[in-house]
């Protein structure tokens, strides 16, 4: 077996059927799809089981709800593949996908590659592209400082290529050494870089055969989650920062994306009415300090 798809499950039932179909209809086929239902409390667990009928098809079902990232963690831990590849249970792939990252991983012997994604405004009803013809296909290799910097204005990639786990193709001893940190709001900053700074060679490769869903019931949100969002960006980035000075990469380069992220968080919780929390103080507080040191973005 060389690859395993880890798809995270939880209420994911309107879009789940088609991410799987997608799965199953790849041209490579060398692989098995891992299927770890988060104690939904929708018609995904039944799904999943329909599914597991077909012979390249595992589930697991959580007995309670651990969370995105020990779902994942439980998905390594169980998988059969050398490789391994998540998928979000609310989006779907091109028939190439998996092809396209096997390939460019074994022609540059790297133990990371990564790729472009489209994304499909669910709201409005709009797909955007985002691989000019001209240049689909062309890789990119990386330096350890590149790719802890994620992202490098040098290199066409945006940010969530860098930053969400789903659009990459991955060693499985990789995941095993860099778990991911569970309990986490925005949790996929620090594991990504967790992920790039373990691997000894990363590639980028410009296809965009990974399609995000955005703007729909699952992933919008709430009003609710605010304070634990804000709270736990800065525990994101206290991981990240944490991380890069471990492996001797100059923190300073993530410093105007954490400025931009904390204006926007204290401008959410202004809206919320919500300036008297704790979490909002000491937002100010950093964007005080850094606003003295001149940085922004």
């Amino acid at each position: 077996m060389k690859v395993s798809v880890v798809v995270p499950v939880y209420n994911a039932a309107t879009y789940l059927e088609q991410c799987l179909d997608s799965i199953l209809a790849q041209t490579f086929t060398d692989f098995e799809l891992l299927l770890v239902d988060d104690c939904s409390t929708d018609d995904s667990g039944q799904i999943c089981d329909y599914y597991a009928s077909n012979s390249q098809v595992r589930v697991v079902h959580l007995t309670e709800r651990l969370g995105v990232s020990t779902a994942r963690n439980i998905g390594v831990k169980n998988a059969r593949g050398a490789l391994i590849a998540f998928i979000d249970s609310d989006d779907f792939v091109a028939e190439d996908y998996l092809l396209a990252l096997v390939t460019t991983l074994e022609d540059y012997q790297a133990d990371l590659v990564f790729s472009e994604f489209n994304m499909l405004d669910q709201q409005a009803g709009m797909f955007y592209f985002n691989v000019k013809p001209e240049v689909k296909g062309k890789v990119y290799e990386l330096t350890a400082e590149q790719a802890a910097a994620m992202p490098d204005e040098k290199l066409p990639f945006r940010h969530g290529c860098y930053v969400h786990p789903w659009g990459k193709l991955g060693k499985k001893e990789l995941y095993l050494q860099n778990p991911f940190i569970p309990n986490l709001y925005f949790e996929d900053g620090p594991n990504s870089l967790r992920t790039f700074l373990g691997a000894d060679k990363v590639v980028g490769l410009l296809v965009d055969s990974y399609t995000y869903r955005v703007n729909h019931s699952n992933n919008i949100t709430q009003g609710p989650k605010i304070l634990k969002g804000d709270m736990d960006i800065l525990t994101a980035f206290r991981y990240r920062a944490l991380d890069m000075l471990a492996a001797q990469v100059d923190p300073k380069s993530f410093l105007g994306e954490l400025h931009h992220n904390l204006t926007q968080d204290a401008y959410a919780l202004e809206q919320a009415k919500q300036t008297n929390s704790e979490e909002y103080r000491e937002i100010q507080w950093l964007l005080k300090l850094m606003n003295r040191n001149k940085v922004s973005k």
